[in-house]
């Protein structure tokens, strides 16, 4: 009879939707993977690998190197790197491996295998496609530990007291997100308050509630032995009490509306998940208020809603418009979505998620037809310096010329000590060559910008702890602050340089070097073609024709200072828009000069 039909077609359309879904994810980790793994880290996470070699190597977290936050992403990455190796490849393969533990929690919340392939295949898509600033963050990592204690708690019935084992457990695990991030809170305490609504004994909750407390502080227990142990508890005291108010403060002054548009033309078009997500968000909480409904599938709606709306409110109220930041509410808007019981036809809703799907692929700028030419390049080179510059999605840092300037200082050779950045993403300079900064300043002007208060001594401690060399790079300075080519370290005698970066020196025993100096013009333009964006944002034209063993002469006498240049407002964010294929470039003629007697 047909009535007896339907349940096995509904099953035979379900299992199909689910390996058509699982086809999707494989196909999108096969195309995509080995662009993902070679895409260039962030600063971010060079700066953590250089604090993770700084403790490695004997040195004191938050004494010897500034580090403003709390310190669990630095214990990842010392877990991590001895077993993994130091390469950009390994780090990011560790990054996508964390990505789909998050992916395979959020599954198991789901009602449906149809659901959970949905959020897959969407989540995947969306994560591979971000740019490399949002990969590798804590905001990231600490999803997976917060996901794991959502689900723990869901294993607890909504009305039957919990084995407060099981609730311990969830506080640790919410204690170990705290660890790589506070604001971890807010999302744990929405997803605990919405859980108890519904329950009527209050002692229960009371009881069960202290467990989960009592878990977060068995997290924080071997931490602070840690800290204790490795010399950093009264320097890790002193920075978040004295340094840190002034480093929020920071934080929120650079909440602007240009940064809010920025961001979501990058998130484009999957700022709509919000659009979708919110108002379910609502829904949910007003049912969870006012029926308090102890159904299994509704609890499990209620807590993806609940730390949906949490993580939201923290990312927004208590943080800023960055990519990293904003990232895990777009996937967990994508699990909210997945997890509503939508009461339309499937085929309608399997158009809209189709289309919808198609438009972030076609938007996304990794599936540019240059980028994808690198597929078999991947396999072969890599993460080399062309395939970084080539995947990079912002402007910062110039991957050609960095390499260019590692390689001149790995020539030198520099030792731990002998090397002070300036400039944020210089850090990378430091990751590549495996050396630590000569003072506990990894760079110098953005620090100063975040501690206002302390610039001055800041500025004060590079100057008497600089033994060897200082690496600039002048566009980048520009955003940052004002300088005078009287001050240090720009007074100081150039060595190298490459495009815009700079190696000065401080003493006589580096070598000069001859090359070619890129004189920018002022203005801003922008180009389609990424090849226009070698590194920096800076279309070079270089001189074929000059050899190093040739003589050259000067045609300027600019040699000493660093020219003006004029940058339009659009030019000032430290990762400018780039969907599409746009890229911010500045025009340069080229000038051959030779540095040293």
């Amino acid at each position: 009879m047909p009535a007896a039909t339907c349940p096995n077609r509904s099953s035979a359309s379900t299992i199909a939707s689910g390996r058509m879904l699982g086809g999707g994810c494989a196909l999108l980790l096969l195309v995509l993977g080995p662009l993902f793994v070679c895409m260039p880290l962030n600063s971010d996470t060079a700066l953590f690998d250089l604090q993770a070699e700084c403790v490695l190597e004997g040195g004191v977290l938050y004494r010897d190197i500034v580090e403003p936050n709390l310190p669990g992403v630095v214990w990842i990455h010392l877990a991590v790197r001895p077993l993994v190796g130091w390469s950009s490849e390994a780090i990011r393969t560790v990054d996508l491996l964390i990505f789909a533990g998050i992916v395979f929690l959020g599954m198991r919340m789901l009602r449906t295998p149809q659901a959970g392939g949905a959020f897959a295949f969407t989540a995947s898509a969306f994560y591979l496609c971000c740019n490399e600033w949002c990969h590798c963050q804590r905001d990231t990592w600490m999803l997976l530990p917060a996901l794991a204690a959502v689900l723990l708690r869901l294993q607890g019935g909504a009305v039957k007291p919990r084995d407060l084992k099981l609730a311990i457990l969830e506080g640790t695990l919410w204690g170990c997100a705290f660890w790589i991030k506070p604001h971890i809170a807010v999302p744990a305490i929405f997803v605990i308050a919405i859980d108890v609504l519904p329950r009527k004994q209050q002692r229960h909750i009371v009881t069960e509630t202290a467990a989960v407390v009592a878990g977060g502080i068995l997290a924080a227990l071997p931490g602070i032995w840690w800290l204790i142990d490795n010399g950093a508890w009264p320097h890790f005291w002193e920075m978040m009490l004295e340094w840190n108010p002034e480093y929020l403060a920071a934080g929120r002054e650079r909440g602007n509306l240009d940064r809010w548009q920025m961001m979501a033309y990058r998130f484009h078009p999957w700022w709509v998940v919000h659009a979708v997500a919110i108002p379910l968000a609502f829904r949910v909480a007003l049912n969870a208020v006012t029926v308090r409904d102890g159904n299994a599938d509704n609890r499990s709606l209620s807590l993806v809603a609940a730390i949906y709306v949490g993580w939201l409110l923290q990312a927004v109220i208590l943080q800023h418009a960055m990519d990293y930041i904003h990232a895990p509410t777009i996937v967990l808007g994508l699990l909210l979505i997945s997890a509503w019981p939508w009461q339309f036809n499937v085929a309608p809703r399997r158009v809209a998620t189709s289309c919808f799907v198609c438009l972030a692929l076609l938007a996304a700028p990794i599936l540019n037809l240059q980028r994808l030419a690198l597929w078999p390049r991947c396999w072969s080179e890599g993460s080399s310096t062309q395939i970084r510059a080539t995947l990079a999605h912002g402007t910062f840092p110039a991957w050609q010329n960095l390499i260019r300037v590692v390689d001149f200082l790995r020539e030198e050779p520099v030792k731990d000590g002998e090397l002070t950045c300036l400039n944020v993403h210089s850090v990378h300079v430091f990751r590549e060559l495996r050396v630590q900064p000569a003072t506990r300043y990894w760079c110098t002007l953005i620090l100063q910008d975040l501690f206002k208060r302390r610039a001055t001594s800041i500025n004060q401690s590079v100057r008497q702890n600089t033994s060897r060399l200082v690496v600039t790079e002048s566009v980048e300075s520009e955003l940052t602050s004002e300088y005078s080519a009287d001050e240090f370290p720009w007074n100081l005698p150039v060595v190298f340089e490459a495009g815009t970066y700079r190696v000065l020196a401080t003493d006589a025993r580096t070598k000069s070097t001859t090359l070619c100096r890129h004189r920018r013009s002022p203005g801003c333009i922008l180009s389609r073609n990424p090849a226009c964006h070698q590194n920096a944002g800076e279309h070079i034209r270089h001189h074929q024709n000059v050899s190093p063993q040739e003589p050259c002469a000067s045609t300027s006498s600019d040699t000493g200072g660093v020219p003006r240049l004029r940058i339009s407002r659009f030019c000032k964010s430290y990762f400018a828009p780039t969907h599409s294929g746009m890229y911010l470039s500045l025009s340069v003629e080229s000038e051959v000069h030779v540095f040293g007697s």
